[in-house]
């Protein structure tokens, strides 16, 4: 029986990711040297994406994270890198199915996410208003690469993992909590998500 529904937040809930991060700041580099090379910008994608994880999961603070951004690629980058990560954009409509859902299931908010982001979204939003449970990888200095980030879903067992869904716009996010016994379910948009959820009533 399915009791509890998380909602990842970058890409389900926001327009903003930590890959389109990744490639509006390596374009913005390649512009700041006058290139244009598609290898170039995979290699900068590849590169930052440890440094990344380390900065999502607290294990970087946001400050020295930043810095060294600009210290290696330009203050341009990481002018460009803050305004498209700190700033909320959101997915209205899924927002809307998630107050809907809040009436029938408890609804969870889990994120790979950094402390600037996750002050960003709480100043955006009343964020207990819509979730019951918040799950935040700087909060506890762990990412969905870990069970035990997973492990946190369950609320110190008051759900087993087959109770809860995860919606996550990341297949490897849902093989992975598949493989703990998660329910779980690819988002691609509002639209097909909706037409998932009526199945759950159904």
């Amino acid at each position: 029986m399915l009791k509890a529904i998380y909602f990842d937040y970058h890409g389900v809930l926001d327009r903003h990711t930590f890959r389109g991060l990744l490639e509006t700041m390596g374009q913005t580099w390649l512009r700041t040297r006058n290139q244009d090379d598609q290898q170039y910008l995979n290699a900068f994608i590849q590169r930052e994406q440890e440094p990344g994880h380390h900065y999502t999961a607290g294990k970087t603070v946001p400050a020295a994270y930043w810095h060294r951004i600009a210290q290696e690629y330009g203050q341009e980058v990481e002018k460009i890198g803050r305004q498209y990560l700190l700033h909320v954009q959101p997915i209205r409509e899924t927002w809307n199915l998630v107050s809907l859902l809040h009436e029938k299931f408890d609804v969870g908010l889990f994120s790979d996410c950094p402390l600037d982001k996750k002050e960003a979204i709480r100043s955006a939003y009343a964020l207990t208003e819509f979730f019951d449970y918040l799950v935040f990888s700087c909060d506890v200095q762990l990412s969905k690469r870990s069970p035990e980030f997973f492990n946190l879903l369950l609320q110190n067992g008051l759900f087993k993992s087959e109770e809860c869904l995860i919606i996550d716009n990341s297949e490897a996010n849902i093989k992975f909590a598949q493989k703990l016994g998660f329910q779980a379910h690819v988002y691609t948009t509002p639209e097909e998500l909706q037409t998932f959820i009526e199945t759950l009533h159904a």
